[in-house]
């Protein structure tokens, strides 16, 4: 029996003096990965067609893992305080990320029995909001557990990993969450190959303006589908013509041409508008930072809720910030990328 007190997972494996005498022997492990947002391509992603995406190392996933060392069965607890979770993982469902972590390293890596341990998650990323939630967590509970198990797994594996885990969210996803948090670089990304790294020769203000309007990715991409599936030309041509879009991008991106790039993300949203994933208050925080200094701004990942993404003049950042606190915007994450 386990329950939340005072955002600690208490039960009686650890109020043992035993686990604690383990704790100041043996140090926990402290994972940090970053969140992300998609630049340009979001949806035709999937669909085999380029994309470029960026961590947002100013919103944080932490991963804990506290080994329990006099524990002899294999006991594994899972902790979420944010979303007010503690249990033994054998009384978690089958879905549940860990559990499904644990299986995979077991069968993947031919582990026969996993030493006990208490994982502990907490985040600063909102959830449903196209910012890599899910991602950020699947990739820092492989870290942790990869690290707690002494394995030098590449970034590579880390990713590769991820990925099935994020699978347990969207069923069906591209890969690049999962690969611009595990590698938080800046990337070029087409599905099935390596990603090609970005570097900016100057630096990019972000901000990161949340509608506060849930976007639940699994539900929008089946949408999508389903489009496509009545329109096969019309969804195709707008995939193809945001692939196109996003290889100028690419270009834009490492010569440095702000300009360009804010204009290409007001095409790009004009596309997502034509592909049903915006909606009006979206549209409206876009055009909000376009009329008060940003180069450019679209929504970013799924849509139909979540962020809008604005690139900003370092000098409009707070007077944009502050206008947009005015229509009753809350969350705004200020964010570098180079």
């Amino acid at each position: 029996m386990y329950f939340i007190m005072g955002n600690q997972c208490i039960g009686h494996l650890l109020l043992a003096q035993d686990h604690h005498s383990d704790l100041k022997r043996m140090p926990a492990i402290v994972v940090h990965t970053a969140g992300k947002s998609i630049l340009f391509g979001e949806h035709a992603v999937v669909y085999g067609h380029p994309a470029i995406a960026v961590p947002i190392p100013d919103l944080k996933t932490t991963v804990t893992i506290f080994p329990l060392i006099r524990e002899e069965n294999e006991t594994i607890l899972y902790e979420a305080p944010d979303i007010g979770i503690c249990e033994n993982l054998s009384d978690l469902p089958k879905d549940n990320i860990l559990v499904y972590a644990v299986a995979l390293f077991k069968n993947a890596l031919d582990i026969q029995k996993i030493p006990s341990f208490r994982l502990k998650i907490r985040s600063q990323i909102p959830v449903a909001s196209g910012l890599g939630s899910s991602a950020s967590v699947s990739v820092a509970v492989v870290r942790a557990l990869s690290q707690f198990l002494g394995l030098k797994l590449p970034t590579s594996k880390i990713n590769e990993f991820a990925f099935e885990l994020e699978k347990l969210h969207h069923g069906n996803p591209s890969g690049i969450d999962n690969t611009v948090v595990s590698y938080e670089k800046a990337l070029y990304f087409i599905r099935g190959l390596e990603p090609e790294f970005l570097q900016s020769p100057v630096p990019m203000h972000l901000l990161l303006i949340n509608s506060g309007i849930p976007s639940l990715t699994a539900q929008v991409v089946a949408a999508v589908r389903q489009n496509r599936e009545k329109n096969p030309d019309m969804v195709n041509a707008l995939f193809k013509e945001t692939g196109d879009l996003v290889s100028i991008a690419k270009t834009a991106f490492l010569d440095g041409n702000i300009v360009e790039l804010g204009n290409l993300m007001v095409t790009n949203h004009h596309l997502l508008q034509q592909l049903n994933v915006s909606l009006p208050e979206l549209d409206v925080l876009v055009d909000i930072a376009l009329k008060n200094g940003a180069y450019g701004a679209k929504l970013c990942g799924a849509g139909r809720g979540g962020n809008v993404i604005a690139l900003v003049k370092e000098e409009n950042v707070h007077s944009l910030r502050q206008i947009l606190e005015s229509h009753g915007i809350q969350e705004i994450v200020h964010t570098v990328i180079q």
